[in-house]
């Protein structure tokens, strides 16, 4: 998942000079856990250079959302009890999480938030079912948003103005964002995960999540295309949900990965407890 491209990118967009940087540390710990090169060493080294982080992770780590019963008190012993893949999407959770600041007090925001990590857990389960990373898709799930988070946590009174003629008009969620912003939320993902020199395939996934999933394959794109739409029939979505049922995604999936997903009442139960946990932890 490296990154080739390593031409200067122009003037941020107008729209996104109010997105807030996300801090150093964090930006150097998504491309580790993105890359082919991240050790339990270099995991741990890199937490610890941030304390604020470090803390944050290990407050995480000993929450209910884990359930150990003795106290994780450093970043190795967390290393050692949740294992390398968790403790990569952990990280990459709190990352996101700080990014937004104080600002996930926004109901409209909360929705992006919590369908993020819907998404996320959607795009685990079928990774499982897939036999792909898991790690690799629940970053790209929770990052595939990260564009409309940028434009909410910015402007939350026009986009959450946004959300609410959506509503009431039917109007296309993302023609609206061209029009105020000159950008829609999957052109500000992109281009933030350009800036932040994450792995091409994040950018890809980032600017072309709306897409229908190709025909052919089952790469991570079409993982998360299909998480995005499972989050969206399962009641986690950032609009009212009008498209189609699960049971219907779940016939456009290869027959070997939908049968492994089991019975519907109990993949449905899954993701929502996973987002519910997350959730509530994160926000503790």
């Amino acid at each position: 998942m490296a990154r080739t491209d390593s031409s200067v990118l122009p003037e941020r967009p107008w729209s996104l000079k109010k997105v807030q940087p996300l801090p150093p540390v964090a930006i150097q710990l998504m491309r580790l856990v993105s890359s082919d090169e991240c050790s339990f060493g270099r995991l741990s080294t890199l937490i610890r250079t941030d304390p604020a982080f470090a803390a944050e992770v290990l407050r995480i780590a000993n929450s209910p959302l884990f359930g150990f019963r003795g106290e994780i008190g450093n970043v190795a012993r967390a290393l050692l009890m949740i294992g390398l893949d968790r403790l990569k999407s952990l990280v990459v959770t709190v990352a996101l999480r700080n990014f937004l600041s104080t600002t996930l007090q926004d109901s409209s925001l909360r929705r992006c938030w919590r369908h993020s990590l819907a998404c996320a857990a959607a795009c685990e389960e079928l990774a499982a079912a897939a036999g792909m990373e898991k790690d690799v898709v629940y970053t790209a799930g929770l990052l595939h948003d990260v564009g409309r988070l940028g434009l909410l946590a910015s402007y939350p009174a026009e986009y959450s103005r946004i959300l609410d003629v959506n509503a009431e008009c039917g109007l296309d969620v993302l023609q609206s964002e061209r029009d105020i912003f000159d950008l829609d939320h999957c052109q500000a993902g992109a281009w933030l995960v350009k800036e932040w020199a994450l792995p091409e395939e994040l950018e890809a996934i980032t600017g072309r999540h709306h897409e229908e999933p190709a025909a052919e394959g089952f790469d991570s794109l079409k993982v998360v295309q299909f998480g995005c739409r499972i989050a969206d029939c399962l009641g986690f979505g950032i609009v009212e949900h009008k498209g189609i049922s699960f049971a219907e995604i779940r016939e456009k999936l290869p027959l070997s990965i939908s049968t492994k997903l089991g019975q519907e009442d109990r993949f449905v139960q899954r993701i929502g407890e996973k987002t519910t946990r997350l959730e509530r932890d994160m926000l503790l």
